[in-house]
């Protein structure tokens, strides 16, 4: 992850209490989460990242990692040189009485030679806690 969007993510976390119960990854929002998605967009800016906003609902960055995490992704999911593996934060809002429900989904996108690209996800209490720091910054309640 890029330094600023680490360091802007970990700022977060600790201004915020942190949860009791453990993380969903998803919040609601009294009204649009436009607050939320502008803090994406600005975060999600360096030269190895690129800001998505493939409809009005959902936004993304695509990062793409250090050199030794990609060679280990690339080889051993038969990756390729040519689509190389990013890490993917994506949010998606809906309607949902009475505001709006937001959801994220983290994960490893790996796009392979023989296969359709390969999504690993796995749990991370800390960033749990930091996307729910951001949620709380962006005047959201986590649930």
């Amino acid at each position: 992850m890029r330094p600023a969007l680490a360091l802007i993510l970990a700022t977060l976390a600790a201004c915020t209490p942190r949860p009791e119960a453990p993380s969903t990854g998803k919040a609601r929002f009294a009204s649009y989460p436009d607050t939320l998605f502008a803090a994406l967009e600005m975060a999600c800016s360096s030269p190895a990242q690129t800001f998505l906003r493939p409809s009005r609902d959902r936004v993304e960055c695509r990062e793409y990692l250090p050199p030794e995490p990609t060679a280990a992704l690339i080889l051993t999911h038969d990756g390729m040189q040519e689509d190389l593996p990013r890490l993917v934060i994506r949010f998606d809002a809906r309607a949902d009485a009475p505001g709006w429900l937001v959801e994220n989904d983290v994960f490893l996108n790996v796009p392979r030679r023989s296969a359709p690209a390969l999504e690993l996800r796995e749990s991370d209490p800390q960033l749990n806690r930091t996307l729910d720091a951001l949620y709380h910054r962006a005047g959201g309640v986590p649930e």
